[in-house]
């Protein structure tokens, strides 16, 4: 009896040792694609079908991150022509203790006439508390010539991890040194001090792939899936009726044809564009040429969205904000493909421009700089870009007649 409670006893071991070896290379199998492949979808249904998006970080081609003008040479805190006491008495306003105010003060450089200028030691600021740098950036933001404060790359959800992913050398000794230099402002986190991070970079390799990083954006990529049983009439009514340009007789026996593949198909979202947005998805503008003083921007893509010529005055801001008061109403809340998604600043001005697609996303070009692509984004993400200096808040209007 013994006997056969041991072999028993090996029996059970043995099936238990398989399934722990099957699930243990079930696990590494799972590690190794999500290492090798990315992170699955996410799966988001709605009037628009159901629609695969992946979140990825868009790269500036090398050509325009190269351009970033970020040296070694800094940072430089540029107060104009305030006085000495003045400085002085904005340090301590903005929360910096006796100690780090008098080192500020004795960082002083030679500017030009009665220019003051400050040349922060880099230990000196990384002793900044958040909070504390969070309000002298701001003030410092009120002169343009201190544009990395005027003008903070936006850390999405603050994680510098998700945004700094060892896809570059330079990744592991940004990250360390980013993260001890964000700051949180408007319920966003920003950083305002790449030269910190480009003194400790040896070569320009990595100078130059830190600066892919940095000026890289949240986007998205998305699908349509198509199952076998998919009622293709809903997402089909959803694209072709809000969408002008985008034609149901073109749409129809394409969807089909992914219906009938055994295991149904998926289409990319650039199929259910109009020719505009469809063209320009994902890619940069060329540089201005020669005496070209109209470039594209938010205003003119979201105006321009449906146009097939596009019309160049989209590009002025008081030509689009007229044009979107005579020509739009507002709604709580969007609901069809081409309705506008606006940030407003505190005196309801219209800051920029996009178009909603579907779920919580938006058709956007970010600037009228032309190192920034026309990309699909989430409106969280969007509303970041532009809440670095003022809270920004997002309304959304229809095209009147609809």
């Amino acid at each position: 009896m013994n006997w056969i409670a041991t072999k028993k006893r090996q029996f059970l071991f043995l099936i238990l040792s398989v399934v722990a070896a099957v699930s243990a290379t079930h696990f590494f199998d799972k590690m190794r694609e999500h290492a090798t492949r990315g992170s699955a979808p996410l799966i988001r249904s709605g009037a628009w079908g159901d629609l695969q998006e992946w979140d990825i970080r868009l790269e500036q081609p090398l050509e325009y991150a190269g351009f970033e003008k970020v040296t070694s040479t800094g940072p430089f805190w540029i107060f104009g022509t305030l006085s000495p006491q003045a400085v002085h008495d904005l340090l301590v306003n903005c929360g910096c203790s006796d100690a780090q105010v008098n080192g500020f003060l004795n960082s002083r450089i030679q500017g030009t006439g009665s220019i003051l200028i400050l040349k922060p030691d880099p230990d000196a600021l990384l002793s900044l508390s958040p909070e504390v740098r969070s309000k002298l950036y701001l003030a410092l933001s009120q002169n343009p010539a201190n544009r990395f404060q005027a003008t903070p790359y936006f850390i999405p959800n603050g994680d510098v991890d998700a945004m700094f992913s060892d896809s570059h050398e330079s990744d592991r000794i940004a990250a360390s040194l980013v993260k001890k230099l964000l700051y949180v402002r408007n319920g966003f986190t920003y950083f305002s001090d790449p030269e910190v991070v480009i003194k400790e970079l040896k070569t320009d390799s990595l100078r130059a792939d830190f600066l892919k990083t940095l000026t890289s954006q949240n986007a998205v990529l998305a699908r349509l899936l198509i199952g076998r049983h998919t009622d293709i009439d809903k997402p089909l009514n959803y694209w072709a009726l809000s969408l002008h340009g985008v034609l149901m007789k073109n749409l129809r026996p394409l969807m089909e044809a992914e219906q009938r593949l055994p295991e149904g198909g998926s289409l990319s979202l650039v199929y259910l564009l109009p020719p505009l947005a469809r063209d320009r998805l994902f890619t940069t503008p060329l540089p201005p040429k020669e005496g070209e003083s109209v470039l594209p921007d938010c205003h003119w893509t979201a105006l321009n969205f449906f146009s097939a010529t596009p019309d160049p005055r989209m590009s002025d801001n008081d030509f689009a904000s007229k044009y979107i008061m005579e020509n739009f109403y507002e709604i709580s809340a969007p609901g069809i493909a081409g309705d506008l998604v606006l940030l407003l600043n505190q005196n309801n001005r219209v800051v920029h421009s996009s178009v909603y697609l579907a779920d919580d996303l938006v058709f956007t070009k970010n600037g009228i700089n032309y190192a920034q692509p026309w990309i699909l984004m989430r409106i969280k993400d969007m509303t970041g870009n532009f809440s670095a200096l003022e809270p920004m808040k997002v309304a959304y209007f229809r095209r009147k007649g609809i």
